[in-house]
């Protein structure tokens, strides 16, 4: 499987990381949403991801110098070069802008027609999703694969009675895909094997802006690994706040402290979008009909309210 050309369907938050991540290895992609307003928007998002990669290694030599002074060490001229040596910018300011340039956004479905692979990463709503898979099944290359990003929905259901059904799956990238590395990889009942194998070795044979990412394959089930076993921790995590265990801060704390989470429960939710964690809790709900899966009240009332999280500015906490 080479790709040389991609598309992403939706400009929002994970569908410009996926964009980003696929230029960064030097593939040529189409960035599509609903107007030109989002589109811009995702662009936009492209740029700050390279632009915050430019910048980090335009300053790594300086701050692990300024660390080095902080730690009361005097280097010599000669070990002070090592060190610029050693940390000289690998993604340069050129670098960047090649990167940047290699996404080009669209609001039709025409460009789409000599790609080689493509991610969906619209809203989690099988309906939405649906819509998009029967608008590109027409317009797609006859040995195009077709991806989707969701998290918790049957590929089978959304790749029913298309023509590319055979080549449809699920590449469930992790937010931000530009620094995680994890994708969830599976097939429907129409999905030919070779296709699962060669998408797999076509994303390990990727990276983002800090590992190879990792492709793992699992099997079509609602919500696959991760957010199956996240997502009652997510709703527990919520129940303890509505009770008044502790608060969200000290929870978030706890779980980082105690339990070796990297973020906590809280902080997590709102990175992903309160939102997206609703759909993926009543997905799960509903599939297994098991009560570790209901969603609290306190969660439907943030979103009912717009509260969504850091892409809002306000979730279980506040962002400037």
């Amino acid at each position: 499987m080479q790709v040389k050309r991609a598309g992403v369907v939706g400009a929002g938050t994970m569908g410009a990381a996926i964009a980003e991540v696929l230029a960064f290895n030097g593939i040529d992609v189409v960035l599509k949403d609903l107007d030109g307003g989002l589109v811009e928007k995702g662009l936009a998002r492209v740029r700050h991801y390279v632009d915050e990669l430019v910048q980090f290694h335009a300053e790594r030599g300086d701050k692990e110098l300024a660390r080095i002074k902080d730690l009361g060490v005097t280097l010599t001229e000669q070990q002070v070069a090592a060190v610029r040596a050693r940390l000289a910018p690998k993604v340069s300011r050129q670098r960047g802008d090649e990167i940047i340039g290699r996404v080009h956004g669209t609001t039709t479905w025409e460009p789409f027609g000599n790609v080689d692979f493509v991610v969906e990463a619209a809203f989690e709503k099988m309906e939405i999703k649906r819509q998009i898979f029967e608008a590109l099944d027409p317009v797609l290359p006859e040995f195009a694969i077709l991806g989707s990003n969701t998290s918790s929905l049957s590929i089978t259901r959304l790749a029913r009675g298309l023509r590319h059904a055979p080549q449809i799956l699920v590449t469930h990238f992790f937010n931000p895909p530009v620094t995680l590395p994890l994708v969830e990889v599976a097939g429907g009942v129409e999905t030919r094997e070779d296709v699962i194998t060669d998408t797999i070795d076509f994303l390990q044979g990727l990276r983002n802006h800090r590992y190879p990412l990792v492709p793992i394959r699992v099997q079509e089930s609602p919500a696959f690994v991760v957010n199956r076993l996240l997502i009652p921790v997510l709703a527990e995590a919520c129940f303890a706040l509505q009770d008044g265990l502790a608060s969200a801060r000290d929870i978030d704390q706890a779980m980082k402290a105690g339990a070796g989470m990297p973020m906590g429960p809280f902080e997590l939710a709102d990175l992903v979008g309160l939102d997206v964690t609703l759909d993926v809790m009543e997905t799960l709900h509903r599939e297994f009909q098991d009560p570790k899966y209901r969603a609290p009240p306190m969660l439907r009332r943030l979103v009912d309210a717009g509260h969504l999280g850091r892409k809002t500015g306000r979730g279980f906490y506040e962002y400037a």
